[in-house]
């Protein structure tokens, strides 16, 4: 399938996923200069990533470094320090009632999109219309499908089986008071909507003009020409026009937005730089071979499977290395409504067969760190009880119990992993660590999109037995719920939030209704000592039943020249820093480069 069908694949089945959340910073590199030089305004930026672009929709997935790009021209309502604290940024205030219940956001004033629309409480209702699937105001499937709706059905893929809405499910009404204020009216109390609102940094406000019916032009759902297939329009530093994405998606041309609203500590204009490219290169190797050569200004890194990369990035005396804190949990999620993951014994053999210390050491030489809870330790919901950790001896006596429950006489399965080649060494050492207790692991060569849109296409099933997947992150646990909560224990309305649409993102596929129980009820508290109690008894009953393990945290990495000044220095509106480095890379609105 070629990577332009795959766009539409991904669009028709509405996914709105991003898989993990920003990080704080540390710097690692070598070559920093003595005193910072002022800012040189002016310049293209040249940046290596390793993902292709899918497109700019709400219902789009770009996955990891291909969200870089996004980033640079949409914002969110809230932004997230680097001490994790979620902050005003285009919302200017929140405020909730005493059970959180209802809350009140007013947009911040004097901000408006790169085509000169405003921002404002209006842009905020339409963009919430678009992101919950329900800008037709309701209808089916079949009828929407044969009916002339451009409008309506530029989310029809995320209103119907999608993702897109997912996150907006608890959201009962979407009000105007003025022309500043919206208030959120919710149907559970949420205590973190800000986080929600923050959405893992992805939850980008588009301009009102992506989503009229003159701008996506056509007849019914199966021909309708997207503009946010090809254009994102958004209030960030930067901004794009049709035929700024290459046809492969490999390339990405962005230029400055020279209404961009946010000024400097000195009250100069931002952004410094003119342009910025991005290029798709699939070798990790390549990547730092053109940083060193000069010919590529800042290349993003993942610790999943580019550890050694960084390493030999952080050795290069004219590399600068900005390392993300380790707050996202890849995992092995079993699959749970099929063979042979629907048994216990099975999960639990699983992960007790698994060398965390050895996986980290020979697929990261020792920059990533061995897990010993489904999340890192920063997480609130952190805890080790009921974690399966390696032993040989356990492992043997589950695998036992697993082949007289399925009746069978091997556990063998099959877990995708991207195709770039240190993913695949990733599942060839799980491979062999699982062989050496007597189970067979197949490793199957897949594009990350693709096992995107495998394992959210469908609302009963997906494609895998077993997935290695990486959608869980910290510190926060607003994104997370999205993924762990099942909907078949009475949390959601299934006819009346979106059509069913629910049921994909359970990536388990579990029906635990005491860790439901458990997890909402966490989410309805304050946050404290409280909620943190209650969040760590969810997860204990998580490990406990094994719906996933972890093996190690994951760290991501933007390495540039000694050229390229200000990453990760530009203050918040709200005051403090962002957190700068994720699987979305970093923000360039404070970025500049040396002639």
């Amino acid at each position: 399938m070629n990577r332009s069908k795959k766009g539409r694949v991904l669009k028709r089945f509405g996914i709105a996923i991003a898989i993990t959340l920003g990080a704080s910073v540390i710097s690692v590199g070598t070559g920093h200069a003595a005193s910072t030089p002022a800012p040189t305004r002016g310049g293209t930026l040249s940046i290596g990533i390793t993902d292709y672009m899918v497109g700019f929709c709400p219902n789009d997935t770009n996955s990891n470094s291909a969200l870089m790009p996004v980033k640079q021209i949409g914002e969110t309502l809230f932004e997230q320090r680097a001490d994790g604290v979620v902050v005003p940024f285009l919302a200017s205030s929140a405020s909730a009632n005493a059970d959180f219940t209802s809350w009140r956001i007013t947009t911040r004033t004097g901000v408006t999109f790169s085509n000169g629309e405003k921002w404002n409480a209006d842009a905020l209702i339409i963009n919430m219309k678009a992101n919950r699937g329900v800008l037709s105001g309701g209808g089916s499937a079949t009828a929407d499908s044969t009916r002339v709706n451009p409008a309506a059905s530029l989310f029809h893929g995320a209103k119907y089986g999608g993702l897109a809405p997912v996150a907006w499910a608890n959201t009962k009404a979407v009000t105007k008071i003025d022309d500043v204020t919206v208030q959120f009216d919710l149907k559970r109390p949420n205590a973190g909507f800000k986080e929600l609102l923050y959405g893992s940094g992805r939850s980008f406000m588009r301009a009102p003009a992506m989503f009229t019916p003159e701008n996506n032009p056509g007849t019914k759902l199966t021909d309708i020409d997207y503009l946010c297939s090809k254009q994102m329009i958004g209030t960030g530093p930067f901004k794009m026009n049709v035929g700024d994405l290459s046809a492969d998606k490999g390339t990405i041309t962005l230029t400055k937005n020279e209404t961009y609203w946010r000024k400097d500590a000195k009250g100069a204009k931002l952004p410094y730089l003119d342009k910025l490219v991005f290029t798709t290169t699939k070798d990790a190797a390549t990547r730092v071979n053109g940083l060193k050569a000069g010919t590529t200004d800042m290349a993003w890194f993942t610790g999943n499977s580019e550890s050694n990369a960084i390493i030999r990035a952080q050795k290069i005396k004219s590399i600068k290395t900005n390392l993300s804190n380790a707050d996202f949990y890849p995992q092995l999620w079993f699959v749970e409504n099929k063979a042979p993951f629907n048994k216990l014994s099975c999960r639990q053999a699983v992960s007790a067969a698994i060398d965390r210390n050895t996986y980290a050491t020979k697929r990261s030489s020792g920059l990533m760190k061995p897990m010993t809870s489904i999340f890192g330790s920063t997480n609130a919901a952190y805890t080790t009880k009921n974690f399966i950790t390696y032993d040989v001896t356990k492992a043997k006596a589950y695998l036992a119990t697993c082949l007289t429950d399925l009746g069978a006489t091997e556990l063998a399965f099959g877990v995708p992993y991207d195709t770039a080649p240190e993913a695949q060494k990733n599942g060839a050492e799980l491979k062999t660590q699982l062989a050496a207790v007597g189970i067979k692991m197949t490793v199957l060569p897949v594009e990350t999109s693709s096992i995107i849109t495998n394992t959210f296409a469908s609302t009963a099933t997906t494609g895998y037995q077993a997935i290695w997947f990486s959608v869980l992150e910290g510190p926060g646990n607003q994104f997370n719920s999205l993924f762990m909560a099942s909907t078949s224990n009475g949390f959601y309305d299934m006819a009346a939030d979106l059509y069913g649409s629910l049921s994909t993102l359970n990536v388990s596929r579990h029906t635990d209704k005491d860790f439901d129980t458990l997890w909402f009820g966490a989410r309805a508290l304050k946050a404290g000592a409280a909620q943190d109690a209650k969040y760590q008894e969810a997860i204990a009953r998580w490990q406990e039943q094994a719906h996933s393990t972890s093996i190690i945290g994951v760290q991501f990495a933007v390495s540039t020249t000694d050229k390229i000044m200000g990453v990760c220095e530009l203050k918040l509106i709200s005051g403090g820093t962002a957190r700068c480095v994720s699987n979305g890379g970093t923000s360039l609105a404070g970025v500049s480069k040396n002639k």
